[in-house]
């Protein structure tokens, strides 16, 4: 008599079996596909980096999926993002940072610490001093504050001693460390995004930003001598988001590199410089000059050379003066949400 058939349930316990013999794809036919596990396939280099861009919460939990997953997190480049999905309450929050940069070994890919109230001030230079953070290519540090007015805590000096690997920064709510007597270099760093953020005029000057692509400044109180400064140590720079800015009055540009460039003056112009004058001095590669909320500034934009121009964003009755090249222009009609092109003399 014939041995009767195995049962469906030993088939495919048999099929996940095969898991951990890991037989060649052509070895298996075409029904065994279904059960076999090809994340389990993967080397542990690529599963240490899809563990890196997993949320942190669920980047931790992969210790849990089996043995060979256990040591996999401390060897994937730290992800580390501090905000509602880590957990609601802030208390927490800071329990679970402390406790994974105990645990990790590092190096670090993220650390981001949106919004981190004042009084952990001390507790985040100690994080930034962490040994888990070697290498952190990213960062995104603000203070939790109400209002407009950013704070008048400095942003941790541990947190420079990043510029050497920075890839993207974003800090907010702070004021920006005096660096008069020395220069910071970020030979990396291709993003950077200031958010109600006081610069000072020495603090720019020190800047060295070389391979800098996007520049975004909101609420940033800083002046157009220094904003300039800074300007002038952005050598690869591409786009330029100046919104809300305070404390500017006139501002010239001249860059080889730059593409587009949006900006506006402070909502509130009480107990702030008005944003008055915009010259484009020398732009080659200019193509986009946008306007953002032109009520709020500049009053006169003056180009001088920029060849490659050709969309000139939202005008109102708050630009009234606007020079191209030779040509003046007496603003006297309104243009609502309507970006224009317009034909630019070589």
């Amino acid at each position: 008599m014939d041995a009767p058939p195995p049962a469906a349930h030993t088939s495919k316990k048999r099929k996940f079996d095969r898991v951990d013999g890991q037989e060649p794809p052509g070895s298996s036919s075409a029904g065994d596909v279904v059960g076999l596990d090809f994340i389990n396939t993967l080397p542990d280099a690529v599963l240490c980096i899809i563990i890196s861009l997993l949320p942190t919460k669920d980047g931790g939990r992969t210790q849990a999926v089996s043995r060979r997953w256990r040591p996999l997190w401390r060897s994937a480049p730290l992800n580390l993002v501090a905000d509602s999905s880590l957990s609601g309450q802030e208390r927490k929050r800071v329990v679970y940072v402390s406790k994974i940069l105990a645990q990790h070994p590092g190096p670090a890919l993220r650390l981001a610490l949106p919004y981190i109230r004042e009084r952990y001030y001390g507790k985040i230079e100690g994080w930034l001093r962490s040994q888990a953070l070697t290498n952190l290519q990213e960062l995104d540090l603000g203070y939790d504050v109400e209002g407009f007015l950013p704070s008048s805590l400095p942003l941790p000096s541990s947190a420079l001693r990043f510029a050497p690997t920075f890839h993207v920064a974003s800090f907010s709510c702070c004021r920006f460390p005096d660096l008069s007597a020395q220069s910071l270099n970020f030979p990396h760093l291709k993003q950077l995004s200031m958010s109600k953020v006081i610069i000072s005029d020495s603090s720019a000057s020190s800047l060295n930003l070389p391979h800098l692509k996007q520049l975004t400044l909101y609420g940033v109180t800083i002046s157009g001598d220094a904003l300039h400064s800074m300007l002038t140590g952005c050598l690869s720079l591409e786009s330029l988001l100046l919104q809300n800015i305070v404390g500017i009055g006139c501002l010239r540009i001249n860059s080889p590199t730059l593409r587009s460039i949006g900006l506006s003056g402070p909502f509130n112009a009480k107990d702030a410089t008005v944003f008055q004058e915009l010259v484009i001095v020398d732009a080659p590669c200019l193509e986009k000059l946008l306007p953002l909320h032109p009520d709020s500034g500049p009053r006169t934009i003056q180009v001088i050379r920029a060849p490659k121009l050709q969309v000139l964003g939202v005008l109102s009755d708050g630009i009234s003066k606007l020079h191209i090249g030779t040509t003046f222009f007496q603003v006297t009609v309104v243009f609502l949400n309507h970006p224009i092109r317009i034909p630019i003399c070589r």
